[in-house]
């Protein structure tokens, strides 16, 4: 046999919403036989070093040849099962269960969990990422009316990373001569390597945050194939620092704050094939530090995030973070977090006008104005009428920018489709009685049907409005 794979995806780091092609060709097999199928068995894991085995092997496809005798198979959907966004912290990596995401100094557990937006330094990710890869095959009978057997003999496919991103309809793929396509994460600035290089979101470089906020940055934190993370002739290709400097009045205050990646502080940074460590979150939020054990300037008007690789080479933009009051005007700041297209979590503050609706749901029914099981019929004044048998409150929130630029406009669209949306709530005092559970995020989902994009030219000043549902209601008495 002479099955050959004639197309595959043209990059091995790929966000599983796109299109992930393979076409497959046996001109043997398929001349002069019948009921021929191409055969494409998928095995999705976390560790790359035992993928291809019975119990990782997660579907099995059958494609008829085409009129040109290729199988072709679009994996989409079914990658799609198999990697979601990563909601809370948790365990380093699969190689062991010695390490964990901290909170305030505190392993995660099942009896101390945390968000991943509560990190005090670094966690890696546990569903965001995962390895893929395909055996084809094909069968056939030599009859018209014979029995179908399989080939012996298959060819395996490029071992892939899927991360739970996806692609907008607009953004530019390139292909080869060969036919194979993707998306490159390295011109687009996501894979760091140089001192331009961006954190996985496309959130502007300038951000905004009150005392006590969370907040989180993603990245590729290892990675040597298409795309080299570090600058070039690292022995471990991998981000290893994390650095934040506090400024006031523009000059430096405080020391250089050197976060470093490794298990005891949540993350990895030593390179292992491990789906877990190519995707990391760091923890660089007001609240996130001073959970770490950082002491906050007494003065500060921004400080300052960059990534260093294993070789202490600056390898990204410099991500600058403002210090922000709440409005004066004594408007409630209201922040939300939101899973952006790369699958990972972005951060806005809310700080103008804010107006809260409730809205009920009543089932009511008809009640006696009497008791029929006592010695003679009475009437009682507490009976009788229409009653609310129960009910079901939703909250709605009217939330407003404050001005805006054309950048902070355009990343926010991002919000406005988002799958998941939730009220991030600041850090305070957790209380060993009153606990934290579901005290730092509500989960909220955006009902605006529509969404005007805003420019300078057109609008002048730029405010957008959005209004949020709170999707767990308010429970009444029940009847």
């Amino acid at each position: 046999m002479a099955l050959i794979i004639e197309q595959q995806p043209k990059y091995n780091l790929l966000p599983v919403g796109q299109e992930t092609i393979y076409t497959v060709h046996d001109n043997t097999a398929i001349s002069g036989n019948f009921k021929i199928k191409y055969i494409a068995e998928i095995y999705v894991n976390n560790v790359s070093s035992n993928l291809m085995v019975t119990a990782n092997r997660v579907a099995v496809l059958k494609a008829s040849p085409n009129a040109k005798g290729r199988g072709i198979f679009d994996l989409q959907s079914i990658l799609q099962s198999y990697v979601s966004p990563d909601y809370e912290g948790g365990v380093v990596h699969n190689s062991t269960t010695s390490f964990f995401s901290q909170y305030n100094g505190t392993n995660y557990s099942d009896t101390t969990p945390h968000t991943i937006h509560q990190i005090d330094d670094f966690s890696t990710n546990r569903n965001s990422v995962r390895y893929v890869r395909v055996r084809f095959k094909i069968e056939f009978a030599t009859t018209a009316t014979g029995t179908v057997s399989t080939a012996l003999g298959s060819i395996d496919s490029n071992k892939i990373l899927v991360f739970n991103g996806v692609l907008y309809e607009t953004d530019i793929l390139k292909m080869d001569t060969n036919g194979k396509f993707g998306y490159h994460l390295g011109h687009q600035g996501l894979i760091m390597n140089t001192s331009g290089d961006k954190f996985l979101t496309n959130a502007p470089t300038t951000q905004y945050i009150r005392l006590n906020d969370y907040m989180t940055l993603p990245f590729f934190s290892q990675y040597n194939d298409d795309f080299r993370v570090g600058v070039s002739g690292l022995t471990s290709p991998s981000i290893k620092f994390i650095k934040i400097q506090f400024y006031y009045n523009g000059s430096t205050t405080g020391s250089l704050i050197t976060k470093t990646i490794s298990p005891s502080t949540g993350g990895h940074s030593g390179y292992m094939s491990d789906s877990n460590n190519k995707l990391q979150f760091a923890g660089v939020g007001t609240g996130n530090l001073v959970g770490s054990g950082v002491s906050l300037p007494a003065n500060w008007d921004y400080y300052t995030v960059v990534a260093h690789d294993s070789g202490d080479n600056l390898v990204s933009d410099t991500y600058k973070i403002y210090k922000q009051e709440d409005d004066c005007k004594g408007f409630e700041t209201i922040r939300l977090t939101w899973l952006n297209k790369y699958g990972v979590w972005d951060y806005y503050n809310f700080t103008k006008k804010s107006t809260r609706t409730y809205n009920i749901n009543r089932k009511q029914y008809k009640q006696v104005s009497g008791t029929w099981n006592e010695n003679i019929y009475r009437t009682k004044d507490h009976k009788g009428g229409t009653k609310n048998f129960s009910g079901s409150i939703t909250e709605q929130i009217a939330i407003n920018t404050d001005y805006i630029t054309e950048a902070e406009a355009q990343w926010l669209e991002e919000l406005f489709i988002s799958t998941d949306v939730f009220i991030l709530n600041k850090r305070s005092t957790d209380s060993t009685d009153e606990g934290y559970i579901r005290k730092y995020i509500e989960p909220v989902t955006i009902t605006n049907t529509s969404h005007t994009r805003k420019t300078t030219a057109n609008d002048r000043l730029i405010q957008y409005n959005f209004t949020l549902q709170k999707t767990r209601t308010k429970k009444t008495h029940r009847i």
